[in-house]
């Protein structure tokens, strides 16, 4: 826990804390700008917060950079540090004289309260849980209607899932969720496979049609099978994977061979229909062209064909070796399939049968196979998903009974059975608190405090800090209360609060017994009053 703040800032050069309630109490005169809510930002600044930088700038533009010297207190181990304005993202380890060691950014402080404290929140950091029951003028979380909002626009969903985590109820959450995205990428991968076609995509018609083919060309291999004359075939090794690949390399070499045959037939019908071209025809028709003329032309066109000629020639050569090429790879790869099936010729019809048919039918099967895939994951993706609905639900109405259980409890307590508790309505995307009969500013309030009171005793939550304002419209036997429900915590609760003389002499008794330090128009927290113009 806290036990001593010191600074060079302070009229009381430290001040102490303790276990339970810690009060910061104005005068009875309710006097303002005297430190009552400046000691409290102050408190969550050491905390690891950083709204104090923020908020109270007029701090540092009047008093310059300052440290706050800081301990808490552990199995009476005291843990001693440093935290300045000047560079208030740095925390420094010191010893008992304060003096600088080792240093640490400021979430390493926070991870390192959050382990003192012996939290393990796990899946939700230390500051995310403890700041917004830190209600501080200036913090801008103490909407009545929003007690799980830490700022104004924080989503309702992440507030919901703060508090769940706040519970350590996530544990499940988190697993099945895990368990949800990798599946939610396993379709994906799927999905894209099949869009950019690495793998088949088909539809159900087309699944059920390739059952009924796969059958049918078994029942083809059977028959096939029977015909065969030779009882020593072992099927199965005629129809290895080899077999298969040997068979469609050899089925697309056939193809770019028969492709180049096309093209050499095509240049070898362009070459006799270039060697038999001539101008005979034009000396019929023009009997008295000019002979000399012509003959010159004659001569131009004959080196034009002379030249097309050898290139045509010259590619006929190229398809030439190209399907010879091709011919002895064909040939290496008919030896090959001779070596692993050494068939008699009566055979072959029947291997090249087999081969084509379980081809086929691995085909059929790789298509299956990807649809298989796809309909199980997604599958699995709807139950993942109803699984986690289903443990959300299950989560979130067990936090909601428990926490309208301990508002109902505080409330009797702080306003008698005379006024109906307030009402937290959870979902796991949003949640609404609900105020019933008296809607005041004062009754909002009240129930504010009591929502934190509750969330108090039910989690590991180490501290709640209230400001004075909130005590401000709620009716003094309430506060009265709720103070007294305050003095029962062992858990440290701080609170600022004035105009005391209004109620009961117990509960001045305990605001007194339990005060950290008393503050009015003539004791400052500061050493210095800039309520003075002057300053």
């Amino acid at each position: 826990m806290l036990i001593r703040i010191k600074s060079k800032i302070f009229q009381e050069e430290m001040i102490k804390f303790h276990e339970g309630l810690n009060v910061v109490l104005g005068d009875n005169k309710g006097s303002n700008s005297i430190g009552k809510s400046t000691l409290l930002m102050i408190v969550d600044f050491v905390f690891g917060g950083n709204t104090y930088i923020t908020h109270n700038k007029d701090m540092v533009d009047k008093l310059g950079d300052h440290d706050f010297l800081f301990t808490f207190k552990f199995n009476d181990t005291e843990y001693n540090f440093i935290r300045g304005t000047d560079a208030p993202e740095v925390v420094f380890e010191s010893n008992g004289s304060y003096e600088r060691l080792d240093d640490m950014k400021v979430g390493e402080f926070r991870n390192r309260l959050e382990e003192l404290y012996k939290l393990d929140f796990k899946h939700i950091t230390f500051r995310s849980a403890v700041s917004t029951f830190s209600r501080v003028w200036g913090k801008n979380n103490y909407d009545v209607k929003k007690p799980l909002h830490n700022f104004p626009n924080q989503g309702f969903k992440e507030t919901v899932s703060n508090l769940i985590k706040t519970f350590q109820r996530y544990d499940e959450i988190a697993k099945q969720d895990k368990e949800l995205k990798t599946l939610e990428k396993q379709k994906s991968v799927l999905n894209k496979a099949g869009n950019f076609k690495f793998i088949p995509k088909i539809t159900k018609r087309k699944y059920e049609k390739n059952i009924k083919e796969i059958d049918r060309l078994n029942k083809e291999i059977e028959k096939v099978g029977h015909k065969a004359q030779s009882p020593s075939i072992n099927v199965g090794e005629i129809v290895s994977d080899e077999l298969i690949k040997i068979r469609e390399e050899k089925n697309k070499l056939l193809d770019e061979r028969e492709y180049f045959k096309s093209r050499l037939n095509r240049t070898n019908k362009t070459i006799k229909k270039s060697s038999d071209a001539g101008f005979e025809n034009l000396v019929e028709f023009f009997p008295n062209v000019n002979l000399e003329k012509l003959n010159n032309i004659e001569s131009f066109h004959n080196g034009i064909r002379s030249i097309l000629s050898n290139e045509l020639k010259s590619a006929r050569q190229e398809l030439r070796k190209r399907i010879g090429e091709l011919d002895e790879e064909i040939k290496e790869l008919n030896d090959k399939q001779d070596q692993l099936l050494n068939p008699d010729e009566e055979l072959t019809v029947f291997i090249d049968k087999l081969i084509e048919y379980t081809s086929e039918i691995k085909n059929l099967q790789l298509e299956n196979e990807y649809y298989h895939k796809l309909s199980v994951v997604k599958s699995d993706l709807t139950k993942k998903e109803e699984d986690l609905d289903e443990i959300k639900t299950k989560i979130i109405t067990q936090i909601e009974n428990d926490v309208n259980e301990k508002i109902n409890e505080i409330n009797d307590l702080v306003h008698g059975v005379k006024r109906t508790a307030p009402q937290l309505d959870l979902s796991y995307t949003s949640y609404e608190y609900k105020i019933f009969d008296n809607t005041g500013t004062g009754k909002a309030y009240s129930n504010l405090l009591i929502f934190d009171l509750a969330i108090l005793r039910l989690t590991r939550m180490p501290f709640i800090i209230h400001d004075s304002f909130l005590f401000k419209n709620i009716e003094k036997d309430a506060v009265e209360q709720v103070i007294d429900y305050y003095d029962s915590m062992s858990k440290q609760v701080f609170i600022a609060i004035d105009l005391i003389n209004m109620y009961n002499k117990q509960t001045q008794e305990t605001l007194q017994k339990n005060k950290v330090i008393q503050l009015s128009e003539d004791k400052l927290l500061t050493t210095l009053d800039w309520r003075d113009s002057s300053n």
